[in-house]
């Protein structure tokens, strides 16, 4: 049964991204507006939403908070969006909802797969009376179908390229999209951003009269070998934190500087083993991921943007990873992913490429789609094309390669993971 309404659930991506808050507002009215009677935190950022949400939703968990956590793409299955002081809802439960879903809204009700997945984190959260839930944005955040909620406070990680047919072809005009989340009377948390968009979210938090917090001037983060320092209004030093990656220091400051915040609204105090602990458990798959695998070392990121791909090279040569094999598989479903850009940027520090199809429900950037761009493209590296992941990674085992990267969709790495698990 649960295959069936999945299954059915599926048949709306159809309607594929149509940004907007009319439909999701129905249909939660429908369902008795259970949004509205769950505190939140909002996420919104290019890159480093959910590192920065499941940070949180461990250090809140370790204090004692039923917590919810909702955040998407999924990897492996659907089930993955909704959780629970950690755990994933399970399958009898998940087949509930969707049974709700599916008898709330009528066949011809024009919505999305990304509204109705939201509308079901908020019944859940609801219905199983959790203290807070944290809310990723899926796209954007003014119209995104997350944003009809008033949470206690708004995060916006970073400003990238990203989904630029969405969200408009300026850093300016991307943040002021993302600065649609933020909200009269709300506090807003906002990572390291470039300074050309820093008057963005300066101009509309005085605009709303809200208090904002910003990465460097409020609160920062500095890297001690391979641990953390937190300045803000509570000092941390020597922190452990389990992800990998130094871009992780941005997400787990945005994180600590919101604890700050909550604690100030009196909704914690903040307890600095329970913050301890929480961060060497917190697990986020397919970020800076490594794995060993017959004496070869291999490191998979969901770099799915040029943003993310350059600060991938970043760290790539900070740990000095280089000289590597790479894997690289792309989605484009809006038509504008700069996928070249992305392959150069890495291009450099690569030895050969391996550039690979998968299966997605989303368009994905084909094999001939690469060849053509890359026709006037000179680049003095090996390419070569593979129809699906797995016969490129058997094909990377005999190469003569000790470090391997894989990178690319978040989509792309799904199909990747499942290969090195089972092993």
């Amino acid at each position: 049964m649960l295959e069936e309404l999945i299954k059915w659930l599926n048949n709306y991506q159809i309607h594929g991204i149509k940004p907007g808050l009319g439909r999701i507002t129905k249909i939660l009215s429908f369902l008795g507006n259970p949004h509205k009677k769950i505190q939140t935190i909002h996420v919104a950022g290019t890159n480093g939403k959910g590192s920065t949400s499941s940070i949180l939703a461990q250090i809140l968990t370790k204090h004692g908070f039923k917590t919810g956590l909702y955040t998407s793409p999924h990897l492996f299955k659907l089930n993955e969006r909704y959780k629970i002081n950690g755990k994933e809802i399970p399958d009898e439960e998940l087949e509930e909802y969707l049974k709700i879903l599916k008898k709330t809204i009528s066949s011809n009700f024009l919505i999305t797969y990304f509204e109705l997945t939201t509308a079901l984190a908020f019944l859940y959260f609801y219905e199983k009376k959790v203290d807070i839930a944290i809310i990723e944005c899926g796209l954007g955040g003014r119209l995104d179908a997350t944003n009809v909620v008033k949470p206690k406070v708004s995060i916006i990680t970073n400003i990238g390229w990203d989904h630029m047919y969405y969200l408009g072809n300026t850093l300016e005009k991307i943040a002021l999209e993302k600065a649609g989340i933020m909200k009269r009377g709300i506090p807003c948390v906002v990572g390291n951003v470039e300074d050309s968009v820093k008057c963005v979210f300066e101009s509309k938090a005085k605009k709303l009269d809200i208090i904002l917090f910003r990465f460097g001037k409020n609160f920062t983060v500095t890297k001690n070998n391979l641990k953390w320092n937190y300045y803000g209004k509570h000092i941390f030093e020597n922190l452990e934190l389990s992800l990998k990656g130094d871009f992780q220091g941005e997400n787990l400051g945005c994180a600590l500087k919101t604890l700050e915040v909550l604690e100030d609204e009196g909704f914690l105090k903040v307890k600095e083993n329970f913050l301890r602990e929480a961060l060497k458990e917190v697990y986020w798959p397919g970020r800076y991921q490594q794995f060993f695998l017959q004496g070869k070392n291999f490191l998979i990121d969901v770099a799915h943007n040029p943003s993310g791909v350059e600060t991938l090279k970043k760290n790539l040569i900070c740990d000095n990873f280089t000289d590597f094999l790479l894997i690289m598989g792309v989605s484009n479903e809006e038509g504008d992913k700069p996928f070249v850009k992305m392959l150069e940027i890495l291009a450099s520090l690569a030895s050969e490429i391996f550039i690979c199809e998968f299966p997605s429900p989303r368009k994905i950037v084909t094999i001939k789609d690469w060849e053509k761009a890359l026709k006037n493209v000179s680049l003095t590296k090996k390419i070569s094309f593979w129809e699906n992941p797995e016969k490129a990674l058997q094909e990377a085992l005999k190469q003569n390669y000790y470090k391997i990267l894989i990178t690319g969709s978040i989509y792309f790495v799904a199909k990747v993971l499942p290969w090195f698990y089972s092993r």
